[in-house]
């Protein structure tokens, strides 16, 4: 991403695979790809990319070019200090530029956590759409804004807010352009052969926060604070029956503890309260139904709170025992 002005092509940065349809003068039709904690691919395939060049290359078609524009100027690298901080400089790659743009704001006082909750999801206005089809509204969440408003499943989405609706990736877009506290959104769905008509949604304080499990694909999870300071791979279910533990059971064994580096409190923190490596652990205290270790790292990040403790459970000779870690600031 190194000298990509990213006030002009801006998109899921914590992605998998990401395509814009644009046109020289900069503007962009639609955007493709993105992600959601479902898995890399889940918007991905043959169908919906077609359906996304299609749409493009109809907007392209009754696009008006905007006047005195063409090729411009990039944005520096060196313009943007906290780039040259979080990747010295050097390229930075999509995943890292969310890390960056944080770590810029809050040297300059002016993040906040809303900021997380980047390009959220149709679920978070209660919907879900087709895989293959993504302007087909596939499940609608009883009591949620878009049932609320009159959505049902079968209804086309074409436009939510100002943008243009052809894929999951551009609905996600315009949520994202949306506040964080409670707001209002206009959303023109159609039937099958019938009359597009209007919604309007009613989104109530908070309601892109996602839960950790959602947030844990994020790779931009990684730079947040509190930290458990150590991981490793989960069991498989060979590995639970040679633990003693039932299948099912979510375990992973302390593969590393980062004691080095910038974030070497969280590791030494853990160290304290007798963590060490080739040790086994099911969760804490407060929380156990983790589905994986991305999981565990989000819901550390997001529920642990600074000068608290946490108890580790662990696992030793058939029976579990509590590690209370101590997380400073």
């Amino acid at each position: 991403m190194r000298g990509v002005d990213l006030r002009r092509w801006k998109f899921d940065w914590d992605l998998t695979f990401t395509a814009v349809a644009a046109h020289a003068d900069g503007t962009i039709f639609h955007r493709y790809g993105g992600r959601d904690h479902r898995g890399a691919d889940h918007w991905l395939g043959e169908a919906s990319m077609a359906a996304f060049l299609g749409a493009g290359l109809q907007a392209h078609g009754k696009h008006v070019p905007v006047a005195g524009t063409g090729e411009y100027e990039p944005l520096p690298l060196d313009s943007v200090p906290a780039f040259a901080k979080r990747d010295r400089g050097e390229c930075i790659h999509c995943h890292s530029v969310n890390p960056a743009l944080r770590i810029e704001a809050q040297e300059a006082g002016t993040w906040s956590l809303d900021e997380l909750w980047t390009n959220p999801a149709p679920d978070r206005i209660g919907i879900d759409l087709d895989v293959a089809d993504q302007q087909v509204v596939t499940h609608v969440m009883e009591g949620s804004p878009s049932a609320e408003a009159g959505l049902k499943v079968g209804h086309r989405i074409l436009r939510v807010g100002d943008v243009e609706v052809a894929t999951a990736s551009d609905m996600m877009f315009a949520l994202d352009q949306l506040p964080f506290d409670a707001t209002a959104v206009q959303v023109l769905a159609a039937r099958a052969n019938g009359p597009a008509r209007t919604f309007d949604l009613v989104l109530p304080k908070n309601w892109k926060a996602a839960t950790p499990r959602q947030f844990a694909w994020r790779p931009s999870k990684w730079g947040l604070a509190p930290a458990p300071g150590f991981g490793g791979p989960v069991f498989d279910a060979k590995s639970l029956k040679e633990a003693g533990l039932p299948e099912g059971t979510f375990a992973f064994r302390v593969q590393y503890l980062v004691t080095w580096g910038e974030n070497q409190r969280w590791g030494k923190a853990a160290a304290r309260a007798g963590i060490r490596e080739g040790m086994t652990v099911l969760g804490t205290k407060d929380m156990r139904d983790f589905e994986s270790i991305d999981h565990f790292h989000a819901w550390w990040r997001l529920t642990v709170k600074p000068n608290s403790e946490v108890a580790v459970v662990t696992w030793k000779d058939g029976r579990e025992l509590e590690l209370v870690v101590a997380v400073g600031e």
